[in-house]
């Protein structure tokens, strides 16, 4: 059984492995596949990251059968608020659009527990521990075409070459095995469309569990916004609870910088048909309910 953990890929480099004949691909095999892949790479950078440009390059090759170490590059400085958590996850969420669409093949179903930091994937004999951030960027960008295009034009070149035993993602290129490994068999279920396209509605209303930091509170019922920071992001949110605001009137909650509510979250989306994905409306945030408070020192312990 084996536990692997998709926040391996926090660098700037991954390494994709070509398992068949020692040393050895055809070119175009590999130059399709790479092709698919970096295109994979670039429409998923366009969703999380909308702004910063980057530019990916081969840095190197080695054995295992066959590997290749991908970096990316960026193209100025020109991202968002979201640039900086979004370029270090990009590979992460790069790696988890192919094994979820893997996944659609799998029999019997795999199971999904979705905790506030983690999801957690138990396939077979695997168990996969998916950071909650990446997680939620997959659902995200999995249905962008340009996404589904990029996964499918790699598996078909991959598909069509028959001395390729299975397709790999590692961190480096000396590891032993790669953390995630695709068989030959499981190819099929890639190049199939990922999903039927549908119509999107132009908004959407979200409702979410989630950890917030406080970085500033307003301790009062005044409908101003807390300061908060969720999964390294920083977050502004009037608190709507009532009963936990009065609470605090009592004082039978104190809280501080730095202390965390475990809380549900309510917010808008909105659809970018240029992207093909959801975009969230930052100024909608609003914690619709307070769990429970989760002081310093207990973050610690958990």
């Amino acid at each position: 059984m084996a536990t692997i953990r998709l926040d391996a890929f926090s660098q700037d480099t991954i390494v994709l492995h070509f398992g068949g004949p020692e040393g050895a691909i055809d070119a175009y095999t590999l130059a399709n596949a790479l092709i698919g892949f970096a295109d994979t790479a670039y429409a998923v950078n366009a969703a999380i990251d909308p702004g910063q440009e980057i530019e990916i390059i081969v840095e190197a090759t080695g054995p295992g059968s066959y590997r290749t170490v991908l970096r990316k590059l960026r193209k100025g400085f020109t991202g968002g608020v979201l640039s900086g958590i979004a370029g270090t996850i990009l590979w992460n969420v790069v790696s988890n659009v192919i094994y979820d669409a893997t996944l659609k093949g799998a029999d019997p179903k795999p199971q999904i527990i979705i905790n506030t930091t983690e999801v957690i994937i138990k396939h077979g004999s695997d168990t996969i521990i998916v950071p909650r951030v990446v997680h939620d960027a997959t659902e995200n960008v999995k249905k962008n075409p340009a996404v589904q295009e990029g996964v499918r034009k790699t598996f078909d070149s991959l598909e069509a070459d028959t001395h390729v035993k299975e397709f790999g993602i590692t961190g480096g290129i000396s590891d032993p095995r790669p953390l995630i490994s695709i068989p030959r068999s499981e190819f099929r279920f890639v190049v199939t469309p990922i999903v039927e396209l549908e119509e999107q509605p132009l908004e959407r209303i979200r409702k979410e569990r989630a950890r917030l930091i406080i970085l500033k509170a307003w301790l009062n019922h005044a409908r101003r916004k807390w300061s908060f920071e969720w999964n390294g992001v920083p977050l502004s949110a009037p608190v709507a609870d009532k009963e936990f605001l009065d609470k605090l009137d009592r004082r039978e909650h104190l809280l501080g910088s730095g202390d965390a509510l475990d809380v549900e979250i309510t917010y808008r989306q909105r659809f970018e048909a240029a992207l093909g994905v959801y975009v969230n409306d930052s100024a909608s945030f609003v914690v619709s309910r307070v769990i429970r408070p989760v002081p310093r020192e207990m973050q610690k312990r958990l």
